[in-house]
């Protein structure tokens, strides 16, 4: 459920609501990637009467970036499920927290097994021969052993 629901709205009034969000997310977005950096949601709350600080705005990012690539997508700022982690799900068979080499090869057929294996030394820093989500999501940045 989206964060800027309201309870007891209509469909209709969560879509208007979404939209206006979405409206007000894209006008943030400065540089147009798509996603918040932490300057421009700064910039946005202080720009609009909202006092806040850069650790303030760290803390928020610390909560809301689930896929820990720094930013925020509209996804994940408005709580709803992003597409990185319904592709983790699809690939996480047994739903144990976890994508092991063979779960992962089953979804990512043009991969050989040498280039899965590579993948799984570099980003499984915990060394369960398994990829969590962090290390998923890192893996998929292409960013080792960042965010930590």
């Amino acid at each position: 459920m989206s964060l800027f629901v309201k309870k007891g709205s209509t469909k209709k009034e969560e879509a208007r609501n979404r939209r206006e969000v979405k409206k007000m997310f894209q006008k943030a977005d400065r540089d147009g990637d798509g996603k918040l950096c932490r300057e421009e949601w700064f910039r946005v709350l202080n720009s609009s009467g909202c006092p806040t600080s850069m650790q303030d705005v760290a803390e928020f990012f610390e909560k809301m970036d689930r896929d820990f690539d720094g930013k925020l997508s509209f996804a994940e700022f408005m709580g709803e499920e992003t597409p990185l982690e319904r592709l983790f799900r699809s690939m996480d068979k047994d739903g144990d927290g976890a994508v092991t080499k063979e779960e992962f090869i089953s979804v990512c057929k043009n991969l050989t097994p040498q280039q899965v294996e590579e993948a799984f030394n570099k980003f499984d820093t915990s060394g369960d021969k398994r990829l969590d989500f962090k290390e998923f999501c890192l893996m998929i940045h292409g960013e080792e052993g960042a965010g930590d």
